[in-house]
């Protein structure tokens, strides 16, 4: 007689642990002295939820956040409510002026277009919103370069009317706390700041945190050490939980014979005899098409590698070698304390490998095992 299958559902579970994102957030204060924390939880807090996050890292004692976009501020304004500032990294534009002045965000301004239209803007209401300005020091990326910046800080009344409460750039090569560019740029930032009326600097992301002191001025602003992801090429140094951990069920089992194919385009030809689980979590889940053929899983703690193509809702993995019970509704680990070798092993970085993760994953708030707690 059969045994009856075990209880399970066929849909993959998130299950991010807020209580060590809280840890992660102390442990990442403590590291940074008197400087404040300004949070980063653009792209939907790194794919974990901006809603749960943002009240988890308010509940910590976090009153700062950036974000991409004015639709991602207004949703965390939804959640934090009004005793939090809100960044806009992606500064002020004509069409999202309204979610802006409505929800209280404030802008990072990051060119003199973006600043003249904003006091154009400040000139319109009553209670304008303080404002941030972003100077470029060699990312090339956003931030006022070098040339508009000259015209900027000559023009007092354009910054009188912004209001500015911060002044900050971004680290381009931190995680390498022996790279040049990291003191090119903290000269450069002084400099430029010293041009400036006296106002508080920000220039450090998670990474900038472990160059020390001289980079913390009155704000950091972490993103990915929250999330549990190494931020350094040094990761013993960063003391971190895991957060993040993607669950996805067995769904068959299935015995195939050497010289048999696996999935999409016959990318993969069984060597020998083997035994893969088919598991209910694909790209559209967070499994990157990039894992086919050389990623892997972990079941009961082993890891289990990826074969075939990585389909949009399902993933095969090689079971042979796994000697401890395997079945239907049995549970497959992605991500976890492995985030980081799985990134390294299919070429990407652990903050793509979070920003991933698709919408229809059930999300579980709940703590993971008690053995899954240190990442050192």
């Amino acid at each position: 007689m059969s045994q009856p299958l075990i209880s399970y559902s066929s849909r993959p579970t998130l299950r991010v642990n807020l209580e060590n994102l809280r840890y992660n957030y102390q442990s990442l204060k403590e590291r940074s002295g008197n400087a404040k924390i300004g949070a980063s939880v653009k792209a939907d807090a790194y794919g974990l939820g901006a809603t749960q996050i943002g009240r988890a890292l308010y509940g910590a004692g976090c009153r700062i956040f950036f974000v991409a976009t004015a639709g991602e501020g207004k949703i965390l304004r939804d959640s934090v409510g009004p005793n939090s500032a809100i960044y806009v990294l992606n500064g002020p534009s004509p069409r999202d002026k309204g979610v802006l002045l409505g929800a209280k965000l404030k802008p990072v301004i990051n060119s003199l277009e973006q600043a003249r239209f904003w006091a154009q803007v400040s000139r319109s209401v009553n209670e304008p919103p303080y404002t941030a300005v972003h100077i470029d020091t060699g990312m090339n990326r956003l931030g006022f370069d070098q040339e508009e910046f000259k015209e900027f800080a000559r023009d007092r009344s354009l910054w009188n009317e912004l209001n500015p409460e911060w002044v900050m750039s971004h680290l381009a090569c931190a995680s390498d706390k022996t790279h040049p560019m990291n003191a090119t740029q903290l000269a450069k930032f002084k400099k430029s700041a010293a041009q400036l009326p006296l106002t508080p600097l920000s220039l450090s992301n998670t990474a900038g945190i472990y160059l020390g002191k001289p980079y913390h001025f009155q704000m950091v602003r972490p993103g990915i050490g929250l999330y549990g992801g190494y931020a350094t090429t040094q990761p013993e140094q960063e003391d971190i939980r895991t957060v993040v951990t993607l669950l996805a069920p067995i769904l068959q089992i299935r015995n195939i014979s050497k010289g048999d194919s696996l999935g999409y385009n016959a990318s993969y030809i069984a060597p020998r005899d083997m035994q893969i689980a088919i598991v209910g979590a694909g790209y559209a889940d967070g499994v990157p098409v990039l894992a086919s053929n050389k990623g892997f899983a972990t079941l009961h703690d082993e890891a289990v590698p990826i074969v075939g193509r990585v389909s949009m809702d399902l993933t095969m993995i090689d079971i042979t070698n796994v000697h401890m019970h395997k079945e239907v509704g049995g549970v497959v680990v992605f991500r976890g304390d492995q985030l980081e070798n799985e990134a390294n092993e299919i070429g990407t970085i652990n903050y793509e490998m979070l920003t991933r993760m698709g919408q229809r994953l059930r999300r579980d708030y709940g703590k993971p095992d008690k053995n899954n707690q240190h990442r050192n």
